[in-house]
């Protein structure tokens, strides 16, 4: 009889199903919309496991890495900031992965009544308030600044850049009107609910690329290395698409 319940219960742990995982995803704040969606399809695609997304500027997320906040997977807007990360050894440079690129662009508020039709017409006296990412932590706002140099403006605007800490709170304040123009991504204009036009579209050198990679002090390496790998599916892809990223550029990490 004995022999007979140790079997049954070897038999009954057998048919369970794997433990259920949890991990924490630091994400850049315009992946917003797109990662809920894509939290949706994963964890409907892997049953009992929970994906808890936590979104920022880039650079505010690795900042609070280094201060000890737990993450899994740490999921950047530009290299830059995931070169940081992995110097500083709060991620695992062999699971980089490049999963999307995106497009900057010049957004201003509905009706456009500073009427800013390109970079060059930020420096006309109509144009008080220009919105950007701070460039020391917001990428939107380092990928803004490289635009800006390339057409030497960016001291010549200084006076009129005002700093914000994250590209969705630009946004902000340019559909509430309380900027001329702000510099945003493609994917931020064309969210549902914005009304911002887009005076401009910006061409990058090297193009504007999402980073993503497992923490150092993940504590599920395997739900986090299941996350990464989804993120290169064609099922993630599309559904990025759907919120407008772009496919990752083919540019060399």
């Amino acid at each position: 009889m004995k022999r007979l319940l140790a079997a049954l219960v070897l038999v009954i742990a057998a048919c369970r199903p794997a433990a259920a995982g949890e991990i924490t995803v630091f994400a850049a704040a315009s992946l917003v919309n797109a990662f809920t969606a894509v939290k949706a399809d994963f964890e409907q695609l892997h049953p009992g496991n929970t994906i808890h997304l936590d979104f920022a500027a880039s650079g505010a997320l690795l900042g609070r890495m280094d201060a000890g906040a737990a993450c899994d997977v740490f999921v950047s807007a530009d290299r830059d900031t995931m070169t940081m990360a992995v110097d500083k050894r709060r991620v695992d440079p062999a699971s980089r992965l490049v999963f999307a690129g995106n497009t900057l662009v010049l957004a201003v508020p509905p009706g456009n009544p500073a009427r800013v039709k390109d970079l060059d017409s930020l420096s006309q006296g109509g144009v008080r308030r220009i919105g950007v990412g701070n460039p020391e932590t917001v990428p939107a706002g380092r990928y803004a600044k490289r635009a800006l140099q390339q057409k030497a403006l960016w001291f010549a605007l200084t006076s009129k850049l005002v700093y914000y800490p994250s590209v969705r709170h630009v946004l902000t304040a340019v559909s509430h009107g309380e900027v001329d123009a702000g510099f945003v991504y493609a994917t931020d204009a064309a969210a549902p609910g914005i009304t911002v036009g887009t005076a401009a579209s910006l061409v990058l050198s090297p193009p504007i690329t999402y980073t993503a990679a497992r923490s150092a002090a993940a504590k599920d390496t395997r739900l986090a290395a299941d996350f990464l790998a989804y993120l290169a599916t064609p099922q993630a892809k599309a559904t990025l698409a759907v919120f407008g990223f772009t496919p990752p550029p083919t540019q060399p990490e």
